[in-house]
Order: C-alpha cells, then sequence, then structure tokens
C-alpha cells in the first residue's frame, strides 16, 4: 500500500527544500506525494470587511500565482531523477493553509506531512514559522516532519527520540519513526532526563511500550540529569552528529491554544541543520 505524504508549499526556498527532503527520505518507497499551496487574504481590523464584498482580481491573481508556481514545481521535479515508486498531486486551495490541510487529511488520511521549518514570510532567526507551529498545533491524525533551511539530504544514521514518559506514543504514529529508521539502516536514541530508578509505574509502563515498539531496529536508551530538555538535547545531538530529532508532541493546553505558554517544539530549541518529526500521545 502507498504512503500517502502532504507536502505544504508557499513556494519558498526553505518549502521546496522540505519537498526533496521529502522524495530523498522515502526513494525506496511507494508513495504518492501531495504538494499543496493554500492561498487566503488574510483580514484584520477594518480589511476584514472586504469580506462583506470580495475583490475578484486579487482571488483570480492569486489562483493564477498558485497555479503557475505549482506548474513550475511539477516542471522542477520532472528534471531530478525518475522514481518509479513516486506520484505527485498537485492541489491549490482558496483558504488559510490549516483548513486546507484539515480538509485535505479528512479526506485523504495522511501518513504524514512533511513542511519547512518556515516559510516565505518569516523573518530570519531562530524560531520555527507561523504556519509550521500552527499545523503542530491542530493537525493530530499524523505524524509532521518538519524540515530546516539547512538540511543535509543524506539519509539520517541515528534518530533521537526525546521524551519524559510521561505519555503514550500513538502506536500509529510510532511506527512511522521505526520505518525511517529501517528505511536509513538508522539507530534510534531514546533520550529522556529521568533515571530508570526514579520512574513513576506509568512511566516504567510508556517504557515498555516504546521498547517494544523499537524491536525492529537498533535503539538505546540514555539519560541525563540536572539539564534542561533543550540543553541537554543540543548536546547530545551535537556531540554524536544525530540527524533527525523526534519528540512526542502532547495535545497542547486550554492555555497554550490561546496562546500562553510554549508548545512543545519551542520547547526543544530550534535546529537550524536537523529536522523534527513531531509524534502524537495517545
Amino acid at each position: 500500500m502507498d504512503n500517502s505524504i502532504l507536502l505544504p508549499t508557499d513556494f519558498s526556498k526553505n518549502s521546496w527544500l522540505a519537498i526533496q527532503y521529502a522524495i530523498k527520505l522515502f526513494e525506496d518507497k511507494k508513495c504518492t506525494f501531495y504538494i499543496l499551496n493554500a492561498y487566503s487574504k488574510e483580514t484584520h481590523g477594518l480589511d476584514s470587511l472586504t469580506l462583506l464584498n470580495p475583490d475578484e482580481a486579487f482571488n483570480n491573481l492569486s489562483e493564477l500565482r498558485s497555479r503557475q508556481c505549482l506548474g513550475d514545481i511539477l516542471i522542477k521535479l520532472s528534471r531530478l531523477k525518475n522514481n518509479k515508486n513516486h506520484k505527485f498531486h498537485l492541489v491549490s486551495e482558496s483558504t488559510l493553509l490549516l483548513s486546507a490541510v484539515k480538509n485535505l487529511n479528512k479526506e485523504i488520511q495522511f501518513n504524514m506531512i512533511v513542511m519547512g521549518a518556515r516559510g516565505m514570510g518569516n523573518k530570519k532567526g531562530k524560531s520555527y514559522g507561523k504556519n509550521t507551529l500552527e499545523i503542530l498545533k491542530h493537525i493530530r491524525k499524523c505524524p509532521v516532519l518538519v524540515v530546516p533551511t539547512k538540511v543535509d539530504f543524506s539519509h539520517p544514521k541515528e534518530i533521537v527520540l526525546t521524551t519524559n514518559f510521561n505519555t503514550k506514543i500513538k502506536s500509529s504514529e510510532i511506527k512511522y519513526l521505526v520505518e525511517i529508521a529501517k528505511l536509513s539502516n538508522a539507530s534510534i536514541q531514546v533520550l529522556s532526563l529521568s533515571p530508570t530508578h526514579k520512574l513513576s509505574f506509568e512511566q516504567k509502563r510508556n517504557k515498555v511500550f516504546i521498547r517494544t515498539q523499537l524491536k525492529e531496529v537498533a535503539y538505546n536508551f540514555n539519560s541525563l540529569k540536572n539539564v534542561k530538555m533543550a540543553i541537554a538535547l543540543s548536546c547530545f545531538v551535537e556531540i554524536r552528529n544525530s540527524n533527525m530529532i523526534s519528540f512526542i508532541d502532547k495535545k497542547p493546553s486550554f492555555l497554550e491554544r490561546l496562546g500562553f505558554g510554549q508548545l512543545s517544539l519551542s520547547k526543544l530549541g530550534y535546529y537550524a541543520d536537523v529536522p523534527v518529526l513531531a509524534l502524537h500521545s495517545k
């Protein structure tokens, strides 16, 4: 059965890098890639009055640009090495990106979403883009792989799964982490801040669950103490030259959904050259 993978794009350099990374990562798997561009005029304050009288010229130009730029991506894809395992569909939607992803995901039920760490409208800096964080916050039915601006296109040889064992990963999602490891012959290094002898019963049970899910690949459990996770993870990845980070993205609290507090990805810090795979908890 083919994997169905969604590739959102705003035609930025980073979104094109994410598309290329996904194609490389799954080069030996049968995949159907859906390349999505969503265009919509954002309205604030008095500008919202335009909703009462839509600007047809704007809509027509936006639709034309969307379709033309998707066509340009198709031309770029045709110049890449032909892969009989891969099929591509282009999707242009006149709506906000989050709405387009939600609607398309209901219809197709993607195995994974692969997108850039930041888009065309984001300022340079050590932070993830608004659309990326929105997708992570609201799309919880499939894993999301975030590809940074300085990504290395080689297959990952070591993937770090960071967890405190407080939440249980969906088995339907961790299997894609295992699949990536098997495709790349990569090991999985589980990193936590809790020594085994200090784990609660629930944490021990979740650790056993992870162990059973990883039995088809090489893995190790690692623990660090007296340090914040962002610092521990950054040092661990840098010292070992790890090629991918994965974390369990717990459902945002009520306050986090209102914009108070950081999302899990933000708490881990920003990685300019390491892809990050968000797995959702049960």
